[in-house]
């Protein structure tokens, strides 16, 4: 993994040292006031405003470093803000600022943190606002200011950074940057892992991704990493004598009952039966 893969709040290294040193995650800088912030960081109130930004918005399901910053270069620093904001009209703004009409997903992203500043303990993905995106638009239509030109002829995009929507893009560079993912999900199953970060390791956006990835291995990116986790909990199962209790954490699963039932769900046995018929006989 790259630095920048493994620092996706553009943290600096002094700021790290700072952080580690006063025992904050940086994925929780925005559980700290931005004056608060400020004073332990001894920086900026702007650069305390942009660091509480990118925790907090990333925080959320499904947002990447990405569209959290296009946040902030809207001018937004806090949920809070966005709170009671009309997403179509944010989407409608981001256009015209950036003189292109976007991917339609970045609509439903706009949706998402709009609909968490007002519903904070929500537990929606951006793609449940797809159906609710395509209404409005079917109804309303878009601005007659809105751009012409395409998002994907930027010259950011025609770089190879973005290879979804590039003619370029052959099925062999299209392979390659999913497999980074793939990769990522194969070696780190334990970790808490989210579209956003996929996304960002195959330089796509969430959308794009998640249809690219769906179409190339049949599976959504989460089925797939369910299955991994589930192939690594039949191991230990078969070749340790971890309780399951330990197993749940070492494999990525967030409670024990979740857990038996995606696994009974895949072996068809519960993992006691599976450790039972295939573990290792004393």
């Amino acid at each position: 993994m790259t630095k920048e893969e493994l620092n996706p709040l553009k943290v600096t290294p002094a700021e790290v040292k700072k952080l580690r040193a006063l025992k904050i995650k940086k994925s929780e800088m925005h559980l700290h006031n931005i004056e608060v912030l400020q004073t332990l960081l001894v920086t900026s109130k702007i650069r305390a405003m942009e660091l509480f930004a990118l925790s907090e918005f990333q925080s959320l399901p499904s947002v990447g470093i990405r569209f959290a910053h296009d946040l902030i270069w809207m001018g937004y620093y806090s949920l809070h803000e966005l709170k009671g904001k009309d997403p179509a009209k944010l989407t409608d703004q981001y256009e015209l600022e950036k003189g292109v009409w976007t991917d339609p997903c970045v609509e439903d992203q706009f949706r998402l943190v709009v609909h968490f500043a007002n519903h904070p303990n929500s537990k929606l993905n951006w793609w449940d606002f797809t159906p609710e995106r395509k209404a409005f638009r079917e109804k309303n239509g878009y601005p007659s200011t809105r751009p012409k030109k395409p998002w994907f002829e930027l010259a950011q995009y025609q770089t190879g950074n973005q290879i979804a929507a590039t003619q370029e893009a052959t099925q062999k560079d299209l392979h390659k940057k999913l497999k980074l993912a793939l990769a990522y999900m194969t070696k780190y199953p334990q970790e808490k892992i989210t579209i956003a970060q996929l996304a960002d390791l195959a330089h796509l956006s969430p959308y794009h991704f998640i249809r690219l990835f769906r179409s190339a291995y049949e599976l959504t990116p989460l089925q797939y990493l369910t299955r991994l986790r589930l192939k690594k909990a039949s191991l230990l199962l078969k070749k340790s004598d971890a309780t399951v209790a330990n197993i749940v954490p070492q494999c990525g699963f967030e409670n024990e009952s979740a857990f038996i039932r995606l696994f009974r769900k895949e072996f068809r046995l519960t993992p006691i039966a599976y450790r039972k018929q295939f573990g290792q006989k004393k």
